[in-house]
Protein backbone atom coordinates (compact mmCIF):
# COMPACT_ATOMS: atom_id res chain seq x y z
CA UNK A 1 0.00 0.00 0.00
CA UNK A 2 1.38 3.41 -1.00
CA UNK A 3 1.63 6.12 1.62
CA UNK A 4 0.85 9.77 0.80
CA UNK A 5 1.25 12.97 2.80
CA UNK A 6 -0.77 16.11 1.96
CA UNK A 7 0.49 19.47 3.27
CA UNK A 8 -1.91 22.40 3.13
CA UNK A 9 -2.51 25.47 5.26
CA UNK A 10 -5.82 27.10 4.30
CA UNK A 11 -9.51 26.41 3.80
CA UNK A 12 -9.53 26.84 0.01
CA UNK A 13 -6.87 24.16 -0.53
CA UNK A 14 -8.67 21.91 1.95
CA UNK A 15 -11.94 22.27 0.02
CA UNK A 16 -10.26 21.29 -3.25
CA UNK A 17 -8.53 18.26 -1.70
CA UNK A 18 -11.79 17.18 -0.09
CA UNK A 19 -13.64 17.27 -3.42
CA UNK A 20 -10.84 15.45 -5.25
CA UNK A 21 -10.44 12.60 -2.74
CA UNK A 22 -13.94 12.25 -1.27
CA UNK A 23 -14.85 9.42 -3.66
CA UNK A 24 -12.27 7.21 -1.95
CA UNK A 25 -8.64 6.25 -2.48
CA UNK A 26 -8.18 2.49 -2.55
CA UNK A 27 -4.68 1.12 -1.91
CA UNK A 28 -3.52 4.44 -0.45
CA UNK A 29 -2.82 5.55 3.10
CA UNK A 30 -3.13 9.34 3.18
CA UNK A 31 -1.80 11.44 6.06
CA UNK A 32 -1.65 15.20 6.31
CA UNK A 33 -2.44 18.56 7.78
CA UNK A 34 -6.20 18.30 8.06
CA UNK A 35 -9.46 19.70 9.26
CA UNK A 36 -12.60 17.90 10.38
CA UNK A 37 -13.97 17.40 6.85
CA UNK A 38 -10.75 15.90 5.51
CA UNK A 39 -10.71 13.47 8.41
CA UNK A 40 -14.26 12.31 7.61
CA UNK A 41 -13.07 10.97 4.23
CA UNK A 42 -10.21 9.02 5.79
CA UNK A 43 -7.23 11.37 5.63
CA UNK A 44 -5.25 10.71 8.80
CA UNK A 45 -4.35 13.70 10.93
CA UNK A 46 -0.75 14.52 11.77
CA UNK A 47 -1.91 18.01 12.85
CA UNK A 48 -4.66 20.49 12.08
CA UNK A 49 -3.54 23.21 9.67
CA UNK A 50 -5.44 25.75 11.79
CA UNK A 51 -2.78 25.26 14.46
CA UNK A 52 -0.11 26.81 12.26
CA UNK A 53 -2.01 28.99 9.79
CA UNK A 54 -1.72 32.69 10.60
CA UNK A 55 -1.52 36.19 9.17
CA UNK A 56 0.61 38.84 10.83
CA UNK A 57 4.05 38.91 12.40
CA UNK A 58 2.91 39.00 16.03
CA UNK A 59 0.55 36.04 15.56
CA UNK A 60 3.31 34.12 13.81
CA UNK A 61 5.77 34.75 16.65
CA UNK A 62 3.25 33.50 19.20
CA UNK A 63 2.86 30.24 17.29
CA UNK A 64 6.56 29.42 16.79
CA UNK A 65 6.86 26.78 19.58
CA UNK A 66 3.76 24.91 18.38
CA UNK A 67 4.84 25.25 14.74
CA UNK A 68 8.26 23.73 15.44
CA UNK A 69 6.69 20.78 17.27
CA UNK A 70 4.28 20.12 14.39
CA UNK A 71 7.02 20.59 11.80
CA UNK A 72 9.21 17.96 13.48
CA UNK A 73 6.22 15.60 13.47
CA UNK A 74 5.72 16.15 9.73
CA UNK A 75 9.39 15.47 8.97
CA UNK A 76 9.24 12.27 10.96
CA UNK A 77 6.17 11.10 8.99
CA UNK A 78 7.82 11.97 5.64
CA UNK A 79 10.49 9.32 6.23
CA UNK A 80 7.90 6.63 5.51
CA UNK A 81 6.06 8.42 2.68
CA UNK A 82 6.09 7.49 -1.03
CA UNK A 83 4.41 10.64 -2.41
CA UNK A 84 4.28 14.16 -0.98
CA UNK A 85 1.50 16.49 -2.16
CA UNK A 86 2.14 20.17 -1.39
CA UNK A 87 -0.75 22.64 -1.75
CA UNK A 88 0.20 26.33 -2.15
CA UNK A 89 1.36 27.69 1.31
CA UNK A 90 4.93 28.43 0.12
CA UNK A 91 6.24 29.62 3.50
CA UNK A 92 5.68 26.11 4.84
CA UNK A 93 5.78 23.96 1.73
CA UNK A 94 8.98 25.18 0.07
CA UNK A 95 10.81 24.35 3.27
CA UNK A 96 9.14 20.94 3.36
CA UNK A 97 10.05 20.43 -0.29
CA UNK A 98 13.76 20.83 0.38
CA UNK A 99 13.60 18.56 3.43
CA UNK A 100 11.63 15.91 1.53
CA UNK A 101 14.35 15.70 -1.10
CA UNK A 102 17.01 15.31 1.59
CA UNK A 103 15.00 12.57 3.28
CA UNK A 104 14.50 10.76 -0.03
CA UNK A 105 10.75 11.03 -0.69
CA UNK A 106 10.28 9.32 -4.05
CA UNK A 107 7.74 11.66 -5.66
CA UNK A 108 6.66 15.25 -5.03
CA UNK A 109 3.51 16.80 -6.52
CA UNK A 110 2.87 20.53 -6.05
CA UNK A 111 -0.80 21.41 -6.40
CA UNK A 112 -1.67 25.13 -6.72
CA UNK A 113 1.43 27.13 -7.54
CA UNK A 114 2.44 29.94 -5.18
CA UNK A 115 1.78 33.33 -6.77
CA UNK A 116 5.31 33.69 -8.15
CA UNK A 117 3.91 35.97 -10.86
CA UNK A 118 2.92 38.48 -8.17
CA UNK A 119 5.93 38.41 -5.86
CA UNK A 120 8.98 36.38 -4.85
CA UNK A 121 9.56 35.01 -8.39
CA UNK A 122 12.63 33.06 -7.21
CA UNK A 123 10.27 30.57 -5.59
CA UNK A 124 9.71 29.22 -9.10
CA UNK A 125 13.33 28.00 -9.09
CA UNK A 126 12.78 25.73 -6.09
CA UNK A 127 9.63 24.28 -7.62
CA UNK A 128 11.15 23.90 -11.07
CA UNK A 129 14.26 22.12 -9.79
CA UNK A 130 12.85 19.96 -6.97
CA UNK A 131 9.25 19.04 -7.90
CA UNK A 132 8.26 16.14 -10.18
CA UNK A 133 4.76 17.32 -11.13
CA UNK A 134 3.19 20.77 -10.79
CA UNK A 135 -0.59 21.13 -11.12
CA UNK A 136 -1.57 24.77 -11.71
CA UNK A 137 -5.11 26.16 -11.54
CA UNK A 138 -4.66 29.42 -13.45
CA UNK A 139 -4.19 29.30 -17.24
CA UNK A 140 -1.21 31.68 -17.49
CA UNK A 141 0.85 29.84 -14.84
CA UNK A 142 1.84 26.95 -17.09
CA UNK A 143 4.03 29.19 -19.27
CA UNK A 144 6.00 30.42 -16.24
CA UNK A 145 7.45 26.95 -15.67
CA UNK A 146 8.24 25.99 -19.29
CA UNK A 147 11.95 26.73 -18.75
CA UNK A 148 12.37 23.79 -16.37
CA UNK A 149 12.94 20.68 -18.52
CA UNK A 150 12.52 18.09 -15.75
CA UNK A 151 9.28 19.51 -14.37
CA UNK A 152 5.99 18.19 -15.75
CA UNK A 153 3.32 20.93 -15.59
CA UNK A 154 -0.41 20.16 -15.80
CA UNK A 155 -3.33 22.58 -16.25
CA UNK A 156 -6.82 21.06 -16.20
CA UNK A 157 -8.88 24.12 -15.25
CA UNK A 158 -9.83 25.74 -11.95
CA UNK A 159 -11.77 23.62 -9.37
CA UNK A 160 -14.15 26.50 -8.69
CA UNK A 161 -15.64 26.06 -12.17
CA UNK A 162 -17.32 22.93 -10.77
CA UNK A 163 -17.84 24.04 -7.19
CA UNK A 164 -19.48 27.45 -7.58
CA UNK A 165 -23.18 26.65 -8.00
CA UNK A 166 -26.33 27.42 -6.01
CA UNK A 167 -27.86 24.99 -3.52
CA UNK A 168 -31.27 26.60 -2.98
CA UNK A 169 -33.63 28.26 -5.41
CA UNK A 170 -33.73 32.06 -5.36
CA UNK A 171 -37.17 31.99 -3.73
CA UNK A 172 -35.99 29.62 -0.97
CA UNK A 173 -32.91 31.70 -0.27
CA UNK A 174 -34.62 35.10 -0.17
CA UNK A 175 -37.28 33.76 2.19
CA UNK A 176 -34.71 34.07 5.00
CA UNK A 177 -34.30 37.84 4.54
CA UNK A 178 -36.55 40.81 5.34
CA UNK A 179 -34.68 43.19 3.01
CA UNK A 180 -32.32 42.72 0.06
CA UNK A 181 -29.37 40.62 1.29
CA UNK A 182 -25.96 42.29 1.15
CA UNK A 183 -23.08 39.84 1.65
CA UNK A 184 -20.04 41.41 3.32
CA UNK A 185 -17.08 39.04 3.68
CA UNK A 186 -14.42 39.79 6.29
CA UNK A 187 -11.79 37.24 5.24
CA UNK A 188 -10.91 33.59 5.81
CA UNK A 189 -8.41 33.88 8.68
CA UNK A 190 -8.93 35.06 12.23
CA UNK A 191 -6.42 37.92 11.84
CA UNK A 192 -8.21 39.29 8.78
CA UNK A 193 -11.61 39.06 10.43
CA UNK A 194 -10.49 40.84 13.61
CA UNK A 195 -8.81 43.52 11.53
CA UNK A 196 -11.97 44.16 9.49
CA UNK A 197 -14.60 44.03 12.25
CA UNK A 198 -14.68 47.78 12.93
CA UNK A 199 -14.96 48.52 9.23
CA UNK A 200 -17.77 45.99 8.95
CA UNK A 201 -19.60 47.53 11.92
CA UNK A 202 -19.50 50.97 10.28
CA UNK A 203 -20.81 49.57 6.98
CA UNK A 204 -23.67 47.74 8.69
CA UNK A 205 -24.72 51.02 10.30
CA UNK A 206 -24.81 52.74 6.89
CA UNK A 207 -26.60 49.96 5.02
CA UNK A 208 -29.18 48.65 7.48
CA UNK A 209 -31.98 50.95 6.20
CA UNK A 210 -31.88 49.66 2.63
CA UNK A 211 -30.28 46.21 2.88
CA UNK A 212 -29.90 43.29 5.24
CA UNK A 213 -26.15 42.76 5.70
CA UNK A 214 -25.09 39.14 6.07
CA UNK A 215 -21.64 37.71 6.82
CA UNK A 216 -20.84 34.43 5.08
CA UNK A 217 -18.03 32.95 7.19
CA UNK A 218 -16.44 29.69 8.28
CA UNK A 219 -18.04 27.86 11.19
CA UNK A 220 -15.10 28.48 13.51
CA UNK A 221 -15.62 32.27 13.22
CA UNK A 222 -19.43 32.41 13.46
CA UNK A 223 -19.54 32.86 17.23
CA UNK A 224 -16.97 35.69 17.16
CA UNK A 225 -18.83 37.55 14.41
CA UNK A 226 -22.24 37.15 16.06
CA UNK A 227 -20.91 38.39 19.40
CA UNK A 228 -19.01 41.28 17.81
CA UNK A 229 -21.63 42.41 15.29
CA UNK A 230 -24.96 40.81 16.24
CA UNK A 231 -25.95 40.15 12.62
CA UNK A 232 -26.96 37.17 10.49
CA UNK A 233 -24.17 34.81 9.44
CA UNK A 234 -24.10 31.99 6.92
CA UNK A 235 -21.76 29.00 7.06
CA UNK A 236 -19.19 29.56 4.32
CA UNK A 237 -19.50 26.35 2.35
CA UNK A 238 -21.33 25.46 -0.84
CA UNK A 239 -24.56 26.88 0.55
CA UNK A 240 -22.98 30.31 0.87
CA UNK A 241 -22.66 30.50 -2.91
CA UNK A 242 -26.40 31.23 -2.86
CA UNK A 243 -25.41 34.65 -1.51
CA UNK A 244 -23.46 35.40 -4.64
CA UNK A 245 -26.08 34.06 -7.04
CA UNK A 246 -29.05 35.78 -5.43
CA UNK A 247 -27.75 39.13 -4.17
CA UNK A 248 -27.31 42.21 -6.34
CA UNK A 249 -23.86 43.25 -5.09
CA UNK A 250 -21.29 42.05 -2.53
CA UNK A 251 -18.44 43.60 -0.55
CA UNK A 252 -15.53 41.18 -0.27
CA UNK A 253 -12.21 41.09 1.54
CA UNK A 254 -9.58 40.21 -1.06
CA UNK A 255 -9.12 36.46 -1.52
CA UNK A 256 -10.66 33.41 -3.17
CA UNK A 257 -14.17 34.73 -2.41
CA UNK A 258 -13.75 37.42 -5.08
CA UNK A 259 -13.24 34.75 -7.74
CA UNK A 260 -16.13 32.68 -6.36
CA UNK A 261 -18.40 35.71 -6.47
CA UNK A 262 -17.34 36.53 -10.03
CA UNK A 263 -17.99 32.97 -11.24
CA UNK A 264 -21.51 33.34 -9.84
CA UNK A 265 -21.87 36.51 -11.92
CA UNK A 266 -22.10 38.66 -8.80
CA UNK A 267 -20.92 42.29 -9.10
CA UNK A 268 -18.77 43.23 -6.12
CA UNK A 269 -16.01 45.42 -4.83
CA UNK A 270 -12.84 44.18 -3.15
CA UNK A 271 -11.36 45.75 -0.05
CA UNK A 272 -8.44 44.95 2.24
CA UNK A 273 -6.70 46.58 5.19
CA UNK A 274 -3.37 45.67 6.79
CA UNK A 275 -0.88 47.23 9.15
CA UNK A 276 0.49 50.40 7.44
CA UNK A 277 4.07 49.11 7.62
CA UNK A 278 3.02 45.80 6.04
CA UNK A 279 1.31 47.75 3.26
CA UNK A 280 4.41 49.83 2.51
CA UNK A 281 6.59 46.70 2.29
CA UNK A 282 4.05 44.75 0.22
CA UNK A 283 3.56 47.61 -2.23
CA UNK A 284 7.28 47.54 -3.04
CA UNK A 285 7.39 43.75 -3.45
CA UNK A 286 4.19 42.99 -5.36
CA UNK A 287 4.66 43.04 -9.13
CA UNK A 288 1.05 42.98 -10.41
CA UNK A 289 -1.30 45.96 -10.91
CA UNK A 290 -4.28 44.34 -9.12
CA UNK A 291 -4.89 42.25 -6.02
CA UNK A 292 -8.12 40.59 -7.14
CA UNK A 293 -7.68 37.46 -9.27
CA UNK A 294 -10.76 38.58 -11.19
CA UNK A 295 -8.99 41.70 -12.44
CA UNK A 296 -5.70 39.87 -12.98
CA UNK A 297 -7.41 37.28 -15.18
CA UNK A 298 -9.47 39.83 -17.10
CA UNK A 299 -6.44 42.16 -17.38
CA UNK A 300 -8.41 45.25 -16.32
CA UNK A 301 -10.23 46.55 -13.27
CA UNK A 302 -13.70 45.09 -13.61
CA UNK A 303 -14.30 44.92 -9.86
CA UNK A 304 -13.11 48.00 -7.93
CA UNK A 305 -10.29 47.54 -5.41
CA UNK A 306 -10.16 49.64 -2.24
CA UNK A 307 -6.95 48.98 -0.34
CA UNK A 308 -6.31 50.71 3.00
CA UNK A 309 -9.58 52.64 2.65
CA UNK A 310 -12.18 53.56 5.26
CA UNK A 311 -15.89 52.84 5.44
CA UNK A 312 -16.93 56.13 3.82
CA UNK A 313 -14.84 55.44 0.70
CA UNK A 314 -16.15 51.87 0.51
CA UNK A 315 -19.70 53.14 0.91
CA UNK A 316 -19.32 55.61 -1.96
CA UNK A 317 -17.80 53.00 -4.24
CA UNK A 318 -20.52 50.50 -3.32
CA UNK A 319 -23.26 52.75 -4.68
CA UNK A 320 -21.23 53.26 -7.85
CA UNK A 321 -21.00 49.48 -8.28
CA UNK A 322 -24.70 49.13 -7.50
CA UNK A 323 -25.62 51.62 -10.23
CA UNK A 324 -23.43 49.78 -12.76
CA UNK A 325 -24.15 46.24 -11.61
CA UNK A 326 -25.57 44.98 -14.91
CA UNK A 327 -22.53 46.16 -16.87
CA UNK A 328 -20.17 44.57 -14.33
CA UNK A 329 -22.17 41.34 -14.45
CA UNK A 330 -21.72 41.23 -18.22
CA UNK A 331 -18.00 42.03 -17.93
CA UNK A 332 -17.57 39.04 -15.59
CA UNK A 333 -18.97 36.52 -18.09
CA UNK A 334 -15.64 35.64 -19.82
CA UNK A 335 -14.19 34.28 -16.57
CA UNK A 336 -15.89 30.91 -16.89
CA UNK A 337 -14.33 30.40 -20.32
CA UNK A 338 -10.89 31.45 -19.08
CA UNK A 339 -10.89 28.90 -16.24
CA UNK A 340 -11.69 25.73 -18.17
CA UNK A 341 -14.64 23.51 -19.00
CA UNK A 342 -16.74 21.77 -16.36
CA UNK A 343 -15.44 18.45 -15.06
CA UNK A 344 -12.28 19.90 -13.51
CA UNK A 345 -12.66 17.94 -10.26
CA UNK A 346 -13.02 14.63 -12.10
CA UNK A 347 -10.01 15.40 -14.29
CA UNK A 348 -7.94 16.33 -11.23
CA UNK A 349 -9.00 13.14 -9.40
CA UNK A 350 -7.94 11.00 -12.36
CA UNK A 351 -4.62 12.85 -12.68
CA UNK A 352 -3.78 12.51 -8.98
CA UNK A 353 -4.50 8.77 -9.01
CA UNK A 354 -2.39 8.32 -12.13
CA UNK A 355 0.55 10.30 -10.70
CA UNK A 356 0.45 8.65 -7.27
Amino acid sequence: MKRVFISLADKSASNYIYEIFKEGFNNLEIYGLTDERLETIGIRRVARYSEISTVGLVEALNKIPKFLKIYRGILNKLRSIDTLILCDAPALNLRLLREARKIGVKKVIYFISPQVWAWKPKRAESIGNLVDHLIVILPFEKKIYERFPNLKVHYLGHPLVDLVKPVKTKKEFLRSFREKPLPILLGSRSGEIKRHVKLFRDLVHYFKKDFEPVAPTFIEFEKFIKESLNIKTLAYDKASYDCFFYSDVSIIASGTASLESALAGNPHLVYYNVNPLTYIVAKRLVKVPYISLVNILLKREVVPELIQKGSREILNKFYEVYENKEKIRKDLEPLRYLLGEKGVIIRLRELFMELI
